[in-house]
Parts: C-alpha cells; sequence; structure tokens
C-alpha cells in the first residue's frame, strides 16, 4: 500500500472513484479489502455490498491474509450488506443486511444509498459489479444503471472502491463501466498497474510487481531484503518456468557469467568490451533511479538499499566508502562473477548500473568506472563515480 500511495502521488484522494481490474485469482479484489482495511484503521466508516459471496465466507477468506473485520462490525463502523443470498436461494431470505433482490437494480442501488446515508458511512466497497453484469441478459441497461449509481454516490460525497473481473466483462462494456472512475487500477500476472489516475503518476517502470503471501498481496520492492523473503518468492511452475515473484528467471553459475565477460574482452578487446560492459550495466537500471526517487528520500539509503538486495541474491557485498554531491565511491568484494588472474575490471556493468541510477536520481550527469578488481589480483573493487560539470 505504501508503495502504491507513492506512485499516486501521495495516495488516492478522498471522494474519488476507484476501480480495481483483475482476473479469475481475484488478486484485484484482495487489494481492494487491502484498502478497505487500511481506511478502517485509520478511521473511516466502510459499507461493504458483497455479491460474489456470502458474508462469512468473504470474512473467512480474508482472514487467511490477516484482515479481521469482526472488530470494526461490531463496533459499527464496518457493514456487509449480503448481496449473495437471494440471487440464488430458491425462496427469498429475509434478514438484517439481506437485499432481498439485488438483481432488481433500482431498488438494489437505493438501498445501498440508504444505508451509506443512515449508516453515516464514508466508503462503499462493492464486490464485485461482475457478479450482476453476468447475470443481467441486457448488458446496456446495467451499464447505465451503474453509472449512474456511482455518479450518484459522489454527489452524497462519497467515495465507491469497486472490483470488476475485466475476463468476463466484454471490452466494450468495461470501458463503458470504467467512466465513473477517476482511478483505474489492474492488478494481475504479478502486477499492480495504474491505468488511470486523476493526478500524474510517478513510476516511469509502469507497475509495481506483487507477490501473495499470507499478510496480502506485497511489493516484491521490498521482498528482495533477506534470504528466506527470496526463497519464498521462488517457485517452478508445471511448464519448467522458475519465477521469482512476477520475473521469470534462471539460476546461472559462476562459471558461465565469467565466460561471458571473458568472451566480450576477447571479442571485443580491451577497449571496446569494457565500454559495452558499461553502457549495457547502465541499459540494465533504465527506471531504477526514477522509480527510487518514489521510495527513499535520500541518496544513502537508495545506495543501502542496492547493497542489500546485492548480497541477499548472491552478487557479493558492496559498501559505501565516500557519499558527497559530486563524488561517490563504492567498495565490493566477492562480486559475481569472480575471476582469478584475469588482466580487465570484471565488473563494469555494476559501473555503469550505478551511474545510471545516479543520473536519474539526482537529475544531474554522471560517470562511473571500475578502478579497481579482486580479479585483477586487488584486494576488492572500488567503483568511483563523479558528476559531470556542465
Amino acid at each position: 500500500m505504501e508503495r502504491l500511495d507513492e506512485i499516486l502521488g501521495g495516495g488516492i484522494r478522498e471522494g474519488l472513484n476507484v476501480a480495481l481490474i483483475g482476473s479469475f485469482d481475484e488478486d484485484n479484489l484482495l487489494l481492494m479489502h487491502q484498502m478497505a482495511y487500511n481506511l478502517l484503521k485509520s478511521g473511516h466508516r466502510i459499507l461493504v455490498a458483497e455479491f460474489r459471496q456470502a458474508p462469512d465466507v468473504l470474512k473467512e477468506w480474508l482472514s487467511y491474509y490477516g484482515i479481521k473485520y469482526d472488530d470494526y462490525i461490531e463496533n459499527g463502523r464496518l457493514k456487509i450488506l449480503d448481496g449473495f443470498t437471494n440471487l440464488y436461494s430458491s425462496q427469498p431470505v429475509r434478514g438484517e443486511g439481506i437485499i432481498p433482490n439485488p438483481r432488481d437494480l433500482g431498488i438494489t442501488a437505493g438501498i445501498i444509498q440508504n444505508e451509506l446515508t443512515s449508516g453515516n458511512y464514508d466508503v462503499l466497497i462493492i464486490d464485485d459489479l461482475t457478479v450482476l453484469y453476468a447475470l443481467h441478459s441486457d448488458k446496456d441497461a446495467y451499464i447505465r444503471v451503474i453509472i449512474r449509481f456511482i455518479n450518484s454516490i459522489k454527489k452524497l460525497g462519497r467515495q465507491v472502491f469497486a472490483g470488476i473481473n475485466s475476463e468476463v466483462t466484454e471490452k466494450g462494456d468495461l470501458a463503458k463501466l470504467l467512466l465513473p472512475f477517476e482511478y483505474v487500477i489492474e492488478v494481475a500476472n504479478g502486477r499492480i498497474k495504474p491505468l488511470r489516475s486523476y493526478y500524474p503518476l510517478r513510476l516511469p517502470a509502469g507497475h509495481i510487481p506483487y507477490r501473495k503471501t499470507e499478510n496480502g498481496l506485497e511489493s516484491t520492492w521490498d521482498s528482495y531484503l533477506s534470504l528466506q523473503e527470496l526463497k519464498n518468492s521462488l517457485y517452478l511452475d508445471d511448464e519448467g518456468n522458475l519465477w521469482s515473484g512476477s520475473d521469470k528467471v534462471q539460476i546461472i553459475n559462476e562459471e558461465s557469467e565469467a565466460s561471458l565477460i571473458e568472451f566480450v574482452y576477447h571479442y571485443l578487446g580491451p577497449g571496446e568490451g569494457r565500454k559495452f560492459l558499461y553502457l549495457w550495466g547502465r541499459y540494465e537500471f533504465r527506471g531504477v533511479g526514477e522509480a527510487y526517487k518514489n521510495i527513499h528520500e535520500s541518496l544513502r539509503a537508495v545506495l543501502e538499499d542496492i547493497a542489500a538486495s546485492t548480497e541477499t541474491s548472491g552478487g557479493g557485498r558492496l559498501e559505501i566508502v565516500q557519499l558527497e554531491d559530486d563524488l561517490v565511491v563504492l567498495r565490493g568484494r566477492n562480486l559475481f562473477p569472480r575471476i582469478k588472474g584475469f588482466k580487465h575490471p570484471a565488473h563494469v556493468n555494476y559501473a555503469g548500473e550505478i551511474a545510471q541510477l545516479l543520473e536519474e536520481y539526482t537529475g544531474e550527469k554522471w560517470e562511473g568506472d571500475e578502478t579497481r578488481c579482486q580479479a585483477m589480483g586487488h584486494n576488492y573493487c572500488e567503483f568511483v563515480f563523479r558528476r559531470k560539470v556542465s
């Protein structure tokens, strides 16, 4: 949630509607309830209109991910309207909080509006819009009612969060359903991607990678700072693909990586080989510095983050030796790959990566180089970065 707030320039503004679109894995709905849970913790009053499953089943599902609604229901800050039971019951079921005929959109919309105002709720959570869409034969009529309904809630000064399954909804219908929402966030395939925002986005990469844990959806940007978390992110699918969160990976041994470095120098020569490795590093780190601007307020914190993730992923150890406005010096030991008795610096790509990061983070031009390397017999690797004076 912290990462999403940063991307959206300080979070979702109160009073603006949010649509979370996804697929059958229902990650979009899990994120929606994570948002609702955070709003409850911050003092908001929330009404949930639940059409996808019975309220008890919803609470049981969410409790597995650490979302406990019961206390907020007891103190009156949260209420769940049951729009599921009478969708499928052979006989009408009556009771407190049970919508009598959810398919009658006019009556259902009136009941929800009345509950919002009489209960003085700030936020309406709709879980989800796809269920009623699938059950209505006249899709156009359904969409017109929903658009009017969402806009009427906004006129009341309330905010709507709604889940939509884009796999079920026809493309043209989906575009229409999204009209009354200022924010549209896609949650699928291990990526959270804002598609529409009321304010300019602050994420050049375009998405947040995530993984599903017992704590709900977590940004993988925060997940690789310990070996255990890295291990938890790895899984092998039935097709022989190894995944680290949402990224496909392959385990590379040191000899293979070393042979690549050696071949670059052998084929291109010392000068062009070094240039190639440096530019390769720069290319690989495009967008990283811009993304870090939304995560850390200081360059030291960014470099410490890079050092921690390098060590956790088996890349060796990096430490900050000197950090000034126009000069940065880093020292490395056991950097990947290790090469013995080599004539050339073996980790020039590291220099390219950090130089690219420094440029994007500071907005100034930087150049870097590997001035010492253990592959050449030195006790450590040293990287020197200087800000270019225009």
